[in-house]
C-alpha cells in the first residue's frame, strides 16, 4: 500500500510537471519522452561548481526554465557570478541567471525578492543577510536558506516563467518583502513598479546585461544588450503597508515609482513561524504576459506541488541515462554535470506561444511558430564542443528547435549568433562562428526539422561576410559576426587584425569552414562543399616548421617575433590559451596535423611533453578535445589513462568540484560524456572516440521518435580504478577493433562491451 502510494504521487507530480512545463511542448507527437526509473535526482548536487570559477547556479529551476530562481550573494564589484559559496552574505533571490557564465561587469540578475524585518533598508550592502551554510540545501527544483540577520527561512521553486516563494518569519513588526526591480548584475537603466492592491504588484525593468560591449559598439548599434524584464508578483496574504524607493529615496505610502534603480517594499505583522507565499510570473513580452505565465503554469497548485513536479521533470530526464556500478561521489558528479548540461539554452516561448527576440537591435514579440524558441546559450565557442552534441543522445527534442532558434536570429537580425541571450542586439562574445558546427552537427546526425534553405544560407554568409569587425583594427575578432575579409582573401588572420587572438581565429574559422563542407555536402551542393573543404586547409597557414607550433603571423606573412608557445598574455595571438593548447585545434583533420608534425611518434612524444610539462588546461575549452587525440596516433591506452585522471584529478562533489566556468553547461557535458566512455572531437561529423568508461554499465534510454533502437548499453567487465584500460572491445557481440563508434550505431540501439585490465593492451592500435 505504501508503494502504491509514493507511486501515485510521483505520477501526479510528472503529470503536474507536465502541465507546468511540458505541456506547451506536446504540439509535436510523441515528444515528451519520460522512462521509467528512480529518483537520479537525489544524487544531483546544485552546490558544485559554486566555489571558485565554476560560477553554477544552485537555486531552484526546471529543466530549460527561463526562472532560474536563486541566491545572489555580496561579491566584488563587476563579478559575473551570483553566487559565490565563500561569500558570506545574500542579496536575496532573482529570477534569471545564466549558468557558469565568465567575464565581468555583465550579466541578468533580475527582479531579486528578500525578506528583511526591523528597520527599512533598500540598498542591496544594507539589506543583505548573513547565512551559513549548515542552514542551505539544494536539490532539483528548490532551494533553501535561512536568512539570518533576519531570522527568516527562505524556500524556493520554480517553473519554466516562475518563481515560488515561501518565506517563513519570526514574530515581527514590521516584516517585509522587498522586491528589488534595480538589482542586476549589468546596468539598471530604467524601470516601473506598481502596487496594484494588497496582494499583487507588477512592473518591469530595463537593463543592459553588457554595458562595456555597449560602449565598445558604434552609436547606431547602442541598443545592444539591452533587455526588459516584466514580472508580476502575487502574495499569499494581504500587506499592511507598503512603499516604493527610487535610488536612495524612499516614499512610505507611494503606489508607484519608475526609473532606474527602483523597487517596492511590502511590510506585514507576523506571528512566529507565519508563512508568506508570493508567486512571480516572469515574461519579456509585458505585465500581463507575465500574468498570463504565471496562471498558467501555477495556477491554484501549491508550492509542496510545484516543488514535485519541478523534481519529477528533472527525473524523466536523468533517468535516460542510469549508471550502475562507480563509486557514490562519482554517481553524485555524473548526474549533477548531467543536470547542469539541462540547464541550458532556456526555452523563451510563453504562454500562447508567443515569445521576445531581439537580434534585429530593436527587439519584436513574435507570434505562436511551429518551434520552440531557444536562447541564452552562453556561448557556441563553449558549447558547441560538448553539450550541444550531447542533446543529441540524450534530449534530441531540442536539437531542431535550438537550430530554428538559431536561424531565426539569422532571419531577423541578418546573422548567426556568436552567444545567445535574452537582450537586443548581438552579443559579439567570443571568435569562430560556432553555429555553424551546431547546425552541420545536426544535418549530420539526421535531424531535419528546420529550414535547409534558410540554414545553407545563414551557413554560407557565416563564411563569406563581416561585419563591424574591420573597423577596429586590432580587435576584429570581438567585434565582427562573421569572417574577416583578410582570412578569406589570404588564408589567415593576422597579429594587425587582432592582437590578441588572431591565430586561434584562423584555426576556429578553418574548422568552421569544415563544418561548413559538412552541411554542404549533406545538401547535396557539391561545389560550395569542394571550396570550404579546401578552406579547411588553412590552418596550415600558422604551422611554422621551425617552431614545431602554430604561430601567429603579421599582415605581411611574417612571423610574429618574439615568440613563446608556453607565453599566456593577453597579446599572444591565441584566445584564452597558449600555443602549446591552440597547437591541437584541428578536430576536423587529425590525420593532417600528425603529418604536418612528423608523423605518429613525434605527435605522440608532443602529446607527452604536453601533458607532462603541465601546459593541459581542462578549465577552459581549447582544452577540452586534446586528451581524446592519442586514439588518432595509435596509442589509445594514453587517451584512457588521461580522461580517467582528469576525472579524477580536476573534478569533485564539493563546491569546487568544477575546474572552470561551467559555460552553459560545457564544461560538466565534458564530464559526462568522458565518465559515459566517448567523445565528439569534431562535432559536425558522427564520430565519437572511445575512452574507458568510470561505471559498471551506463543504458542510454533512447528517444524513440529520434532513434531506431530502445537502449544503448555501454557495458565494462572487471572496470575499476586499477583496470582502466581496454584489453579488447565487442559492438552487438562482433569484435570491434576501432577506437570509434558512430552516432548512428548507437541510435541503433545495441551494447558496447569493453573487457578491462590493469595494463595498456594493443586494442585499437594499427
Amino acid at each position: 500500500m505504501q508503494y502504491r502510494m509514493v507511486t501515485i504521487m510521483k505520477l501526479r507530480a510528472i503529470m503536474v510537471f507536465a502541465v507546468v512545463f511540458t505541456g506547451c511542448q506536446e504540439e509535436k507527437p510523441g515528444r515528451f519522452f519520460c522512462p521509467a526509473g528512480g529518483d537520479p535526482s537525489a544524487h544531483v548536487d546544485p552546490l558544485i561548481g559554486t566555489s571558485g570559477s565554476g560560477n553554477a547556479v544552485p537555486g531552484a529551476l526546471v529543466p530549460h526554465g527561463v526562472v532560474k530562481l536563486s541566491p545572489d550573494c555580496v561579491v566584488d564589484p563587476g563579478d559575473v557570478d551570483s553566487y559565490e559559496y565563500q561569500a558570506d552574505r545574500i542579496e536575496g533571490f532573482s529570477h534569471l541567471h545564466f549558468q557558469g557564465p565568465g567575464g565581468g561587469g555583465n550579466g541578468y540578475s533580475q527582479i531579486l525578492l528578500t525578506a528583511t524585518t526591523g528597520e527599512l533598508k533598500t540598498g542591496e550592502i544594507e539589506y543583505a543577510s548573513a547565512y551559513s551554510h549548515e542552514q542551505e540545501a539544494a536539490e532539483p527544483g528548490y532551494y533553501m536558506v535561512v536568512l539570518q540577520d533576519y531570522d527568516v527561512k527562505a524556500e524556493l521553486t520554480a517553473t519554466a516563467h516562475a518563481g515560488f516563494h515561501r518565506y517563513t518569519f519570526p514574530a515581527a513588526d514590521p516584516a517585509r518583502i522587498l522586491i528589488d526591480v534595480g538589482h542586476c548584475r549589468g546596468d539598471s537603466r530604467g524601470g516601473e513598479v506598481k502596487i496594484v492592491n494588497d496582494r499583487m504588484v507588477e512592473g518591469f525593468g530595463l537593463y543592459n546585461v553588457h554595458p562595456l560591449l555597449d560602449l565598445a559598439l558604434s552609436t547606431e548599434r547602442k541598443t545592444t544588450g539591452q533587455s526588459t524584464v516584466y514580472f508580476h508578483a502575487k502574495f499569499s496574504r494581504s500587506f499592511d503597508s507598503h512603499g516604493t524607493w527610487t535610488e536612495s529615496a524612499v516614499n512610505p505610502g507611494s503606489a508607484a515609482g519608475s526609473g532606474p534603480d527602483i523597487g517596492a517594499y511590502l511590510e506585514f505583522a507576523t506571528t512566529a513561524g507565519e508563512i508568506i507565499e508570493v508567486q512571480v510570473g516572469i515574461s519579456l513580452v509585458s505585465v500581463e504576459q507575465a500574468r498570463k505565465n504565471l496562471e498558467a503554469e501555477v495556477g491554484g497548485k501549491s508550492f509542496g506541488e510545484i516543488r514535485a513536479a519541478a523534481r519529477a521533470g528533472w527525473n524523466c530526464l536523468l533517468n535516460r541515462v542510469p549508471v550502475e556500478g562507480g563509486t557514490a561521489d562519482q554517481k553524485t558528479m555524473f548526474y549533477t554535470a548531467l543536470y547542469h548540461t539541462l540547464l541550458a539554452p532556456a526555452d523563451y516561448t510563453e504562454e500562447g506561444g508567443v515569445f521576445f527576440s531581439g537580434a534585429d537591435g530593436k527587439g519584436e514579440v513574435f507570434g505562436k511558430k511551429d518551434f520552440r524558441f531557444f536562447t541564452d546559450d552562453w556561448c557556441a565557442w563553449d558549447t558547441f564542443r560538448t553539450s550541444r552534441p550531447l542533446a543529441t543522445l540524450v534530449e534530441p527534442e531540442t536539437v531542431d528547435d535550438v537550430v530554428a532558434s538559431y536561424l531565426h536570429l539569422y532571419r531577423q537580425g541578418g546573422w548567426l549568433p556568436k552567444c545567445t541571450w535574452h537582450a537586443t542586439g548581438y552579443s559579439r562574445i567570443m571568435i569562430g562562428n560556432h553555429a555553424v558546427p551546431m547546425i552541420a552537427d545536426a544535418l549530420v546526425k539526421g535531424f531535419s526539422g528546420f529550414d535547409k534553405d534558410i540554414a545553407w544560407a545563414a551557413i554560407y554568409k557565416a563564411g563569406t561576410e563581416d561585419v563591424d569587425g574591420d573597423s577596429y583594427p586590432g580587435l576584429c575578432g570581438y567585434l565582427n559576426l562573421g569572417t574577416p575579409p583578410e582570412y578569406i582573401e589570404s588564408g589567415y588572420v593576422s597579429h594587425d587584425c587582432d592582437m590578441h587572438q588572431s591565430a586561434s581565429m584562423t584555426l576556429e574559422y578553418a574548422y568552421n569552414d569544415w563544418c561548413t563542407a559538412q552541411a554542404a555536402a549533406k545538401l547535396g551542393r557539391a561545389d560550395q562543399e569542394e571550396i570550404f573543404r579546401q578552406r579547411a586547409q588553412n590552418y596550415q597557414n600558422h604551422w611554422n616548421e621551425a617552431a614545431g607550433f602554430m604561430q601567429g603571423r603579421m599582415l605581411d606573412g611574417t612571423w610574429r617575433e618574439p615568440f613563446d608557445p608556453a607565453d599566456d598574455a593577453d597579446d599572444n595571438d591565441f584566445c584564452e590559451a597558449t600555443s602549446w593548447i591552440y597547437t591541437w585545434f584541428v578536430p576536423h583533420d587529425v590525420e593532417g596535423l600528425i603529418e604536418l608534425m612528423g608523423g605518429a611518434e613525434v605527435f605522440i612524444a608532443k602529446l607527452d611533453e604536453f601533458f607532462a610539462g603541465g601546459y593541459f588546461e581542462i578549465s577552459n575549452e581549447p582544452s577540452f578535445h586534446i586528451p581524446y587525440l592519442y586514439n588518432y596516433a595509435g596509442r589509445p591506452a594514453q587517451t584512457q589513462s588521461t580522461v580517467r585522471t582528469t576525472l579524477a584529478d580536476d573534478f569533485g562533489p564539493d563546491p569546487g568540484g568544477l575546474p572552470g566556468n561551467d559555460d552553459s553547461g560545457a564544461t560538466s557535458a565534458w564530464y559526462a560524456f568522458s565518465a559515459m566512455g566517448f567523445y565528439p572531437v569534431a562535432p559536425g561529423e558522427d564520430i565519437y572516440q572511445i575512452t574507458s568508461p568510470l561505471f559498471d554499465k551506463i543504458t542510454i534510454q533512447l528517444h524513440p521518435a529520434y532513434s531506431r533502437g530502445k537502449t544503448f548499453v555501454i557495458e565494462t567487465v572487471g572496470n575499476s580504478d586499477a583496470n582502466l584500460y581496454i584489453q579488447s572491445a565487442e559492438l552487438n557481440g562482433e569484435t570491434l577493433e576501432r577506437t570509434w563508434i558512430t552516432h548512428g550505431e548507437i541510435t541503433k540501439g545495441g551494447t558496447l562491451r569493453l573487457q578491462m585490465g590493469p595494463n595498456p593492451s594493443t586494442w585499437g592500435v594499427p
